[in-house]
């Protein structure tokens, strides 16, 4: 009896959040050969057509429509579901940001590992060189991921953003009411709004396919065959990429656990808060019972239930992150930001804008000029 194929979430659920490559890459390490430049030119070409069209083939716009709207969570008394959810909602934005990334990434190693089949010169200048990102969204169908971001992400090609609420915040219910509590819950379908699980699963599954591909590309450069000092380099983009690929899987997956847990929460309090605390009933009624009063009834129930927004927020990973080689990356877009950086620098006084600007854009720098040395 055969074992059943493991699912997505089989796969994502053993890696991990940060980008990490996998040890074992085809053609590197014990498999590379020694003795210079060996390559079939026509198969080489062919599998750098395969990986290009695994960017070009993507398609998650339907899925992106779909997961709803930032400003559709209401401002609520009761903090920890309002700020969570928008920190989902938000967390929705950033995969995509990165989803498209990877994918642009994926679709230039193609590019330049298809220019490489046609040189002649890999002995001498083994670099990869760059490519014009236009050349690569010119092969892209419609609104294809590089058509999505026009210019890769503001954390590209290393870089992360927090998920994380807000330190100092008081999440406790102490200063809810059960007048606060009945106008919240009146707003209780548009906590998360669109159907986010669906949208996080979707990407995994997405991800976790694209995953399984990129060594089987690499296994073919490997074999077609194609050694040699530029091949190495092209391997160890694709090795980089996919630990890129596998740790966005796995923060997409862990998301989607989050989000489907938190709208179970949601419609579980909504259902059952008027019969739990029947916050209408005052007066005499109160007085005599001694299962106290209708703000301390609320404040009971809704304290139950921020352990369960809790426990969510701890599943959570704490910032997007991503880690990829950089060949977007050309010689007019590191000269454009360190001119600009040369700029600001010069000014004797800066606002505070500016200032957190450099700060970001410095390392930005030094990842685009790192990008440069190691590809050309």
């Amino acid at each position: 009896m055969r074992e059943p194929e493991p699912t997505p979430a089989d796969q994502w659920s053993g890696w991990e959040t940060e980008p990490k490559p996998p040890a074992y890459w085809p053609g590197l390490g014990n498999e590379q050969r020694q003795g210079g430049l060996e390559i079939d030119r026509k198969v080489t070409k062919a599998v750098a057509g395969k990986l290009v069209g695994l960017a070009t083939d993507a398609d998650m716009d339907g899925t992106f429509e779909r997961y709803g709207n930032l400003d559709s969570i209401p401002n609520l008394h009761w903090r920890l579901p309002g700020d969570l959810g928008r920190l989902l909602q938000g967390a929705g934005a950033l995969t995509r940001l990165v989803w498209s990334d990877l994918h642009a990434e994926v679709g230039m190693a193609g590019l330049l590992i298809e220019r490489a089949s046609a040189r002649y010169d890999l002995v001498e200048s083994p670099r990869l060189g760059d490519i014009p990102l236009s050349e690569l969204a010119a092969r892209m169908p419609g609104e294809g991921p590089l058509g999505r971001v026009g210019q890769p992400s503001h954390l590209y090609p290393k870089g992360s953003d927090p998920l994380e609420l807000a330190k100092g915040t008081d999440y406790g219910v102490g200063d809810m009411t059960a007048a606060k509590a009945v106008h919240d819950f009146s707003f209780s379908t548009f906590w998360l709004y669109g159907n986010v699980p669906a949208y996080f699963d979707a990407m995994a599954a997405s991800l976790v396919e694209l995953a399984n591909t990129l060594p089987l590309r690499a296994q073919d450069l490997r074999d077609a065959p194609w050694h040699g000092e530029a091949a190495d380099m092209a391997q160890g983009a694709l090795r980089q990429i996919h630990g890129n690929v596998t740790s966005l899987a796995a923060t997409a997956g862990t998301l989607s656990a989050a989000a489907e847990r938190y709208k179970e929460i949601v419609y579980w309090c909504s259902a059952n808060f008027e019969k739990a605390v029947d916050p209408h009933r005052g007066g005499w009624d109160e007085f005599w019972d001694l299962g106290g009063t209708a703000d301390s009834r609320t404040r009971s129930f809704l304290g139950e239930a921020n352990n369960a927004f809790t426990d969510i927020y701890q599943m959570m990973p704490k910032r997007i992150s991503e880690d990829l080689p950089g060949l977007l990356v050309n010689d007019d877009m590191t000269a454009g930001l360190r001119s600009n950086i040369d700029r600001l620098v010069d000014f004797p006084e800066l606002s505070a804008a500016n200032r957190e600007w450099l700060a970001d854009n410095k390392p930005l720098l030094r990842a685009y000029e790192k990008a440069e040395q190691t590809y050309g």
